[in-house]
């Protein structure tokens, strides 16, 4: 999970997840006090549905759940009635939705001593309502007590600590009673919950409470931490849990319904190859349930998107399996574009929100030419996010912003290139800051992150970070800086031999949280292991970057005034003017610059390629305009991107320089100037609502 941090001050990189865009800040964050139970009601539901799929706490309420909608659309096109039920709502109505916010946002992954941590504080505070621990896990005052957990990304300020996490789990045991009698009051024969990443405490918490109500009730589990031999993990976590769902199970769970059981308590999914064929999703239960949780409904402030899945698995994994990569199955496969248009025509003519999650491992590289160029007129005022891979070119970043994206999550993970090799990316250090580039001068969002400590790392891998980083605070700062965790199903667990990584165990966290006996390596997705990695033998170096990362978010963080600025601009005919707002030592903050400055501080090319532009990237490079990366000038101006793509036409790797630019004729220029528009340069993006602002 990505969002605020989960530390102490001071006890480790992490970076604040605050972005300017969308942050609504209260002057007094509220704090934790007595929480009143609020009563739970079904009335909306239909009489006693078939079965009954719970969302349980602390999934994410900005946004309905696919899956178990999916669920739902294929059950009843088998003539079976299911209903979604979002405990989360119920819960986050009587603790508030920023406490529920700060917890459903919150950063599993921390570090300290040179050592990665795993808080899974969703799992702590319902341990004891699941499986009896000490409140909020083993060893809890001694792992949580300097804990100071605050929620940021564009929330109402809230800031929780260890005091305030007994008072919730406390809480949360009342809260679960209270739930499962009002489920076991609808009288379904089956009542299922669905667990991703930390929602498999909550929800054997609800199922157990169940079955003490309502014994005959068959209670079924599924999800992402059900798949593989995980799902024999869950199901032995619990008497409570009937069967697990293991894998896509779009056929097996309405032949569930049908009366069809496995020989054991796992059943086994089967990869959709079409998804065409798979039901349009209905998701009128959550917003009746938001509208009867909430008053302030995020609804009116644009905040709830509507999920969506255009691509399962992951074009680039399959050939090229990143190698901290968590995700289980990267068989890829796509819907067709017809298929992507009409569906969110629907969804978007059906339910009250304008913005588009798209929950696709990566979007499908073919929708360039497919489906983006379609979305401006068939799909108008809608926002979009993506997973896009790192190494987009100008053009297609303002294609993305004319179709709607706005928001998008790149996998840069570093800007490094030795790291980016260690990690499969196919991607260059120089790919990531282009890409930085291009979408702030396109005015597009980017949630990215910067990971550290990798088996067989070394010190040079990183420190050029120290110098490069202050040069860059003018472009979107990485959210997180987090240390490498050893993911179920990625490479490093799965050939950990490969990499020099030995003594692979689960996290020690699933020793605090999970029943006596249990075998947390059959349900466990964060591991350890023993590995030489510089993050153990230069903590300070570490520190010191992550000092940098804060600094830069400061810089953009809200109250701030104007984003920091390195950016060109034309000034008339062959005159541009270059701004500076960095705040660097010495940094001149106006200046004219002439043709072949601006393509020094705009272009990228290579070493052996500068030509009779190698005074202005000299002289560029050493006012910090512009680095080396790879064996390539790199730029780090930003411009409107019609400029950019006029220069990069003009000077880039594939065009002939033309350099004696002083002597051209006005008739020259203008004649120039329309030939590289008609050429194909990109069209204006969607302009932002405030110059100088990212648009949320």
């Amino acid at each position: 999970m990505s969002g605020p941090s989960t530390r102490a001050p001071g006890d480790g990189p992490l970076a604040s997840s605050e972005r300017r865009m969308t942050m609504d800040t209260t002057p007094n964050p509220p704090g934790l006090s007595s929480f009143d139970a609020a009563p739970i009601e079904f009335e909306y539901l239909p009489r006693r549905p078939d079965a009954v799929l719970i969302v349980p706490p602390f999934a994410a309420l900005d946004f309905p759940h696919l899956g178990v909608h999916l669920l739902q659309g294929c059950a009843r096109a088998k003539g079976f009635e299911v209903a979604v039920i979002y405990a989360g709502m119920f819960l986050a109505r009587e603790i508030t939705q920023p406490v529920y916010h700060a917890l459903s946002d919150a950063v599993t992954l921390h570090w300290s001593g040179g050592r990665v941590f795993s808080n899974m504080l969703g799992e702590r505070i319902f341990a004891r309502a699941a499986h009896g621990v000490p409140l909020l896990g083993r060893q809890a005052e001694a792992k949580l007590s300097s804990i100071c957990l605050e929620a940021g990304f564009g929330r109402k300020r809230c800031v929780i600590d260890f005091k305030g996490l007994v008072e919730l789990a406390t809480h949360v045991e009342d809260w679960a009673t209270r739930f499962a009698r009002a489920v076991a009051e609808i009288g379904c024969p089956i009542v299922g919950c669905t667990t991703v990443f930390e929602q498999t405490a909550s929800s054997i918490a609800i199922l157990r409470r169940i079955k003490e109500r309502a014994p005959g009730t068959t209670t079924i589990i599924g999800g992402a931490n059900c798949t593989g031999g995980m799902a024999e993990g869950i199901a032995s976590l619990s008497d409570a849990i009937d069967f697990a769902f293991s894998g896509e199970c779009e056929k097996a769970f309405p032949s569930f319904l049908a009366g069809a059981r496995p020989d054991g308590r796992v059943v086994e999914g089967e990869v959709c190859m079409d998804l065409d064929a798979l039901p349009t999703p209905d998701y009128e239960e959550y917003y009746r349930q938001r509208r009867a949780c909430f008053e302030d409904d995020a609804l009116s402030r644009g905040m709830v998107a509507l999920s969506y899945e255009s691509s399962r698995g992951c074009w680039w994994g399959q050939k090229h399996h990143c190698t901290f990569c968590g995700v289980a199955s990267m068989r890829y496969r796509e819907k067709s574009p017809d298929r992507v248009i009409g569906e969110l025509q629907e969804l978007l003519a059906k339910h009250p929100s304008r913005r588009v999650h798209n929950v696709d491992d990566i979007m499908p590289h073919s929708y360039f030419k497919s489906v983006l160029p379609r979305l401006p007129e068939e799909l108008p005022g809608v926002r979009m996010f993506y997973e896009e891979k790192a190494n987009l070119t100008l053009e297609k970043v303002v294609l993305l912003r004319k179709a709607g994206v706005d928001i998008a999550q790149p996998g840069i993970e570093a800007l490094s290139s030795p790291l980016l090799r260690r990690m499969d990316k196919g991607t260059l250090a120089r790919h990531n800051v282009a890409l930085l580039r291009y979408a702030r001068a396109s005015y597009l969002s980017l949630i990215w992150g910067l990971l550290f400590g990798f088996p067989g790392d070394r010190a040079e891998d990183y420190a050029h970070y120290l110098t490069l980083l202050p040069l860059l605070h003018h472009l979107e700062p990485p959210k997180i800086f987090m240390p490498l965790c050893l993911f179920r199903f990625s490479p490093y667990w799965k050939y950990p031999e490969r990499y020099g990584i030995t003594n692979l165990r689960p996290a020690e966290v699933y020793g605090d949280i999970l029943p006596e006996g249990a075998d947390a390596r059959l349900v466990a997705y964060y591991f350890d292991g023993d590995f030489s990695s510089v993050a153990g033998h230069h903590p300070e170096l570490i520190a010191a970057i992550d000092r940098e990362v804060r600094a830069w978010n400061a810089r953009w963080l809200p109250g701030r005034g104007q984003l920091p600025l390195l950016s060109v601009n034309r000034a008339g005919l062959d005159a541009y003017h270059l701004t500076d707002t960095r705040d660097l030592p010495g940094a001149v903050v106006e200046q004219p610059l002439t043709r072949r400055q601006a393509a020094a501080v705009l272009v990228g090319r290579s070493r052996e390629n500068l030509g009779p532009l190698a005074d202005e990237v000299g002289w560029a490079q050493a006012n910090k305009y512009a680095v080396e990366l790879d064996g390539w000038h790199v730029p780090l101006a930003t411009a409107h991107p019609d400029l950019i793509a006029e220069f990069e036409q003009a000077y880039g790797p594939g065009a002939a320089l033309q350099v004696a630019m002083e002597n051209e004729t006005t008739t020259d220029n203008l004649l120039r100037v329309d030939a590289l528009r008609r050429k194909g340069a990109p069209p204006s993006p969607i302009e932002p609502a405030e110059p100088g602002r990212v648009v949320p």
